[in-house]
C-alpha cells in the first residue's frame, strides 16, 4: 500500500471512531513509523483523552503557562498507573517539509523533557514527530492553523 493509501486508511479509521463506527473498539494507536501507544480503550476516560500543548509559528518554545498542565498530566499518569505517556508533535505546512518534520520532533522532545522535569521517566515515554499536518496533501491546507502547531499527549497502558 502506498503512503497516501496508508494515510487515507488512517483517516477512514479516525472517521469511524469519531462517528461511532467499527474502529471505535480499537485498543492501540499505531503510527506509520511503527510507534505504538496503547491508549484507546474504553475502561478509563483519562486514557481516552488527548491533552494539547500549542506553539507559536516556527517555534518549539513551550509557554510557561503549560507548567501546571504538565504537573497535572504526570499526577494523573502516576495515579492511574499509566505504563507510558505518548507525545506526538505536529507542525503546520508553513515552510518546507523537512523543516516541519524537524520542528515537530523538537516540539515533541521539548514536551517530553517538560514531563520528565515533572517526574515522569523518559524511558516510559513514546515520542513521535508527525511532521506536517496533512503532509500528504502537498498543495492543500497550507494555512498556519493553531491546531497544526501542537503536541498531542495521551496516557497509555
Amino acid at each position: 500500500m502506498t503512503m497516501r493509501g496508508l494515510a487515507m486508511a488512517g483517516l477512514l479509521a479516525l472517521g469511524a471512531v469519531a462517528f461511532g463506527g467499527a474502529a471505535a473498539a480499537q485498543t492501540s494507536e499505531v503510527h506509520m513509523q511503527g510507534h505504538q501507544c496503547r491508549n484507546l480503550g474504553k475502561s478509563n476516560k483519562l486514557f481516552d483523552k488527548n491533552y494539547y500543548i500549542y506553539f507559536e509559528t516556527n517555534s518549539s518554545r513551550i509557554d510557561p503557562k503549560y507548567d501546571k498542565e504538565f504537573a497535572r498530566i504526570v499526577k494523573l499518569a502516576k495515579g492511574q498507573n499509566a505504563q507510558q505517556i505518548c507525545v506526538f508533535g505536529k507542525a503546520s505546512k508553513i515552510g518546507n517539509q523537512q523543516g516541519n518534520i524537524n520542528l515537530s520532533n523538537k516540539r515533541a522532545q521539548n514536551v517530553a523533557a517538560a514531563l520528565e522535569a515533572q517526574g515522569w521517566p523518559r524511558s516510559k515515554m513514546v515520542t513521535l514527530a508527525e511532521g506536517e499536518a496533512w503532509g500528504w496533501l502537498e498543495e492543500t491546507l497550507t494555512w498556519d492553523s493553531k491546531e497544526d502547531r501542537r503536541v498531542r499527549i495521551r496516557l497509555s497502558r
